[in-house]
Order: C-alpha cells, then sequence, then structure tokens
C-alpha cells in the first residue's frame, strides 16, 4: 500500500514538473510571395526570440535558434508552429520574431505574455506588410516651355549655351529610373522655345514620385538653377502607360547681374489667428510667441546656414534674421502680430528670384521638432517663399501669412504724384502664377488692395497700411492658387476699386 502511494505521489510530482502550455505561432506569407520574396516548398521561414531556453530546457542562447514553420493545411500562405512552455513561465512577457533565409524581417520584436492555457497567437503579416502593390514601368514625356525667358546676354536663357534638366523622379526610392535623357532637346517644330525629353520609370502603382527642373549652368540662375517653390509630382499609371505631362513654364529664373545700389526690402510676416507648427500641425500659442526668425537664400539672410536655433541670430553667426513685433526696424505697428524687419540687400547683390522661409521661436518649440531644427517649422522642406530682387530706389515691401505660399510684393515706383486714384488692370491676365497690379495714390492715407475668389472671401491681402502719395506696382504670386477667377479691389479713403483677373495653370 505505501509502495503504491509513493509511485502516485512520485508520478504527480511529474507530472507537476513536466506540465507545459502549448503556443502557436502563426505569420501570413502571402505578400511576400506575390513580391517574390518567398517560394513555398523552396524556402523556409522560422520564428524565433528569447524564449529559446526556456522552450529547449537548456542553456542553448536565446534568439540563437530558429524553430521552422509549416503551412496551415487549409491555407498554404499561412505558416505556423507550436512550441511547449513551461508552466512555471506563465506570466512571463516574450519578444518574437520571424526570419526568412535571407535574414530578419523588418520593424520592432512582437511581443506575448504567457497565460495559462493553451495560445493561439495573433496572425501576423511576415515584416508587418499587408499590401501587394503591384510594379510597373511607364514612359513619362516632359515638356518645359522656356519662352518666356529665352534669350541672349544677361538675364536669359540662352539655348546656345544653356540647359535644363529632369531631376528627381528617383528621390526617396519612390520611383526607379529605367533609361532616358535628363537633358531636355529643344523642339524646332514647337512656336516658342520648348524643350522636350521621355524618362522611363518603375514604381508602385497609383503611387507617385517627386521631381524638379534644373537648369544650367547653376552660377547663371537664382536658386542655383533649382526651380523654386514645392516639388512636382507624377503618379505611376498601369503598367506600360505613357504619361504625356502637360506643357509646363518652369519656376525658374536668370539672373538680371548686380545691383547698383542698396535695395531695402520689408519682410513682413502675418501669424494670423491661428498659424500651425508644421511638424505635428500642433498651434503655435501666440501669446508665448518670443520672435520669428527669417532664413534665406542670399548670404543677406543667412544663406541657409546655421540650425534653425535661436543662436542663428547671434552676430558671429549671421545665419538667421531676427524680426520683431514691437515696431522697431521696420515694423509698422506694434503689437498687430505681424512680425516685420527692413533688410538692405548691398550693391553688387545678384538680381532675381531669393528663396526664404520664416521660423517661429516659442518654449514648445525644441521639443516639437524632436530636437532638431526646431525653427524650421514654418512649411516643409523645399517648401519656401520667393521673391524677385530687382534694382529699386524705393523700399521693397513683402507680405506673406505664415505657412503659406501666396507672396505678395510692393514697390512705390517712380517719383511723380498721380493727381488721382487709379487702378490697372493686372498684366499678364490671365497669368501663372505670378501677376503685376498697378495702382495710384494721389494723397497719404490708409490704403487696402486685398484678392478675393468667386465666392467673395479674402484669399490674401495684398496692402493694408498707411502709404505715401504715388504709384505702386504689387506683385502677386499665386503658386499655390486653384486656377480660376479672382478679384482684386484697392480702397483708399473714398475710393473704392475692384477688378478682375485669371488664374491659369
Amino acid at each position: 500500500m505505501k509502495k503504491t502511494l509513493y509511485l502516485l505521489v512520485a508520478l504527480l510530482v511529474t507530472t507537476v514538473m513536466y506540465a507545459q502550455v502549448p503556443v502557436t505561432f502563426n505569420v501570413d506569407m502571402s505578400v511576400q510571395m506575390l513580391k517574390g520574396n518567398f517560394v513555398a516548398g523552396t524556402d523556409s521561414v522560422t520564428v524565433t526570440g528569447d524564449f529559446v531556453q526556456d522552450v529547449n530546457n537548456d542553456t542553448t542562447g536565446n534568439w540563437g535558434i530558429g524553430f521552422t514553420m509549416s503551412p496551415d493545411s487549409t491555407n498554404d500562405s499561412l505558416y505556423t508552429v507550436t512550441l511547449n512552455f513551461p508552466d512555471t513561465a506563465v506570466g512571463n512577457s516574450y519578444q518574437y520574431k520571424f526570419r526568412l533565409d535571407a535574414g530578419w524581417e523588418g520593424g520592432g520584436n512582437k511581443v506575448f505574455t504567457l497565460d495559462s492555457v493553451a495560445m493561439n497567437l495573433p496572425v501576423v503579416y511576415y515584416n508587418n506588410d499587408s499590401v501587394f502593390v503591384t510594379q510597373v514601368t511607364d514612359t513619362i514625356n516632359f515638356t518645359a516651355d522656356l519662352t518666356d525667358i529665352a534669350g541672349t546676354g544677361v538675364g536669359f536663357f540662352d539655348v546656345t549655351t544653356d540647359s535644363i534638366l529632369v531631376m528627381g523622379l528617383d528621390w526617396d526610392g519612390l520611383g526607379t529610373v529605367v533609361s532616358g535623357n535628363r537633358k531636355m532637346t529643344q523642339d524646332p517644330l514647337e512656336p516658342g522655345t520648348v524643350f522636350k525629353t521621355t524618362m522611363v520609370v518603375k514604381g508602385s502603382l497609383g503611387d507617385s514620385t517627386k521631381w524638379k527642373f534644373k537648369a544650367f549652368p547653376a552660377s547663371k540662375f537664382a536658386n542655383d538653377g533649382w526651380e523654386t517653390g514645392g516639388d512636382r509630382w507624377v503618379t505611376f499609371q498601369p503598367e506600360g502607360t505613357v504619361i504625356n505631362l502637360p506643357s509646363i513654364v518652369p519656376r525658374i529664373t536668370p539672373l538680371n547681374g548686380p545691383t547698383t545700389i542698396d535695395v531695402s526690402v520689408l519682410f513682413q510676416c502675418d501669424m494670423g489667428p491661428n498659424p500651425a507648427n508644421r511638424y505635428d500641425s500642433s498651434a503655435i500659442p501666440l501669446d508665448s510667441l518670443e520672435f520669428i526668425g527669417l532664413k534665406g537664400a542670399d548670404s543677406v539672410l543667412g544663406a541657409w546656414g546655421g540650425n534653425w536655433v535661436p543662436d542663428d541670430t547671434l552676430a558671429v553667426n549671421g545665419q538667421m534674421v531676427a524680426l520683431n513685433d514691437a515696431g522697431l526696424f521696420g515694423d509698422k505697428v506694434a503689437g498687430d502680430n505681424i512680425w516685420s524687419k527692413q533688410v538692405v540687400f548691398p550693391v553688387g547683390t545678384q538680381q532675381g528670384v531669393i528663396e526664404y522661409k520664416f521660423g517661429a521661436w516659442y518654449p514648445a518649440a525644441a521639443t516639437i521638432s524632436g530636437g532638431s531644427a526646431p525653427m524650421d517649422n514654418e512649411m516643409g522642406f523645399g517648401i519656401n517663399h520667393n521673391f524677385d530682387l530687382e534694382e529699386s530706389a524705393n523700399p521693397i515691401e513683402l507680405s506673406e501669412v505664415w505657412g503659406t505660399q501666396v507672396v505678395t510684393s510692393v514697390q512705390q515706383v517712380g517719383n511723380t504724384l498721380p493727381s488721382s486714384y487709379q487702378l490697372s488692370q493686372n498684366y499678364p491676365n490671365p497669368f501663372n502664377p505670378t501677376t503685376v497690379i498697378k495702382y495710384s495714390i494721389p494723397e497719404a492715407g490708409k490704403v487696402t488692395l486685398r484678392v478675393y475668389n468667386m465666392l467673395g472671401q479674402e484669399v490674401v491681402t495684398i496692402v493694408n497700411s498707411q502709404q505715401a502719395a504715388g504709384n505702386y506696382k504689387a506683385t502677386f504670386d499665386a503658386g499655390r492658387l486653384a486656377s480660376g477667377i479672382y478679384f482684386y479691389k484697392l480702397s483708399a479713403k473714398n475710393f473704392n476699386m475692384t477688378k478682375k483677373m485669371m488664374l491659369l495653370k
């Protein structure tokens, strides 16, 4: 009797010592099969993690052994394996990952906590890749119309010495250039000065890739020959599609030679009622805004140097201009939420388009950016404001709204005093994307010049300030607006006049 009791106790102890919890791992290989990264019956997939020693009940190093998985009997793209864990490990958290012969899957480790009963872990896609995107190869035809800047000498694109290229299409791995000549060639059969080229590009169906025009030699053009403004995009179509892009007027400006006098430019940034930080779209608190910084391509604006931090404004760095809202250094009205600074471009500055951007500094700016370039928080990389610097004895006024690319500049022209109020028709009209509006005011006073859309909604305020009597030229860049009919209205004292203009892209 005692002997039998001893055997039962020993059997119970043995059973308790070796009690196990089965855990089934599942991975869906369907997307990898479609992409050709996994061949059923030839390739193998394994799972491993920091549970290897517990499962093997030995001192084998964790992560060192991969447990081979097998296709499910009802779904040959679902691979599974069941491993037995000791029940003494119940409550432990484990990390795991899948691996092909070619190496580990990407991304972080997967985690589960061991339960006291059998576990069937959720099905996950290998590499967390659940989307199969068809790869296609398309032919893209590019056309650049350089008629407006073609000519000879300073300030022109000379077809005999200069060239224009299609850059990008493979930036950030969004596309792959298969063949084609980036350098465009002039089409003698087209009216005007038109350049064309064809590129064959591979990418994902429905996805898009970015590109831009660039002119050479870079020293002859503003912005080192690169187009100003944001990148251009093209969307991939079904396999073998020939994509004929419309004729495009590149945003490229030849340099017009150096100025012979100093040119004064007033930069003004209207923060508006709800400015946002471009890093996370969070609101910029106006009550704790310390200052607005200004950087740009010209050396006077820092030549894009520095790290987008407040120290860039120090004299030893000189890579950022600090704007103010205190009625100083050109700021017209203290406390109106329009931050300003008068900047002098010295004699010898190259005339042409100059790109620039604003940055906001307030206590939370550094943490929102993750610590890198905290004041590069107005618009995304490569999305900048720009204006055409030309020799002028009268100050040039620039007015922008934070976070938008609708750019305006106002300049007094000539020294004669007009006898009456005038508002001229914009030129050119239709325009794309820049036009000039001229107006005259015979006496000093408050002047507003605003642009409205077809619904009567204000799009941008070009002028909203006291102006001396004189003739003025306002440049309006609508590069970020949609094509359509717009209205511009001049108001001064008892004078009001509205005219219509058409943006045609």
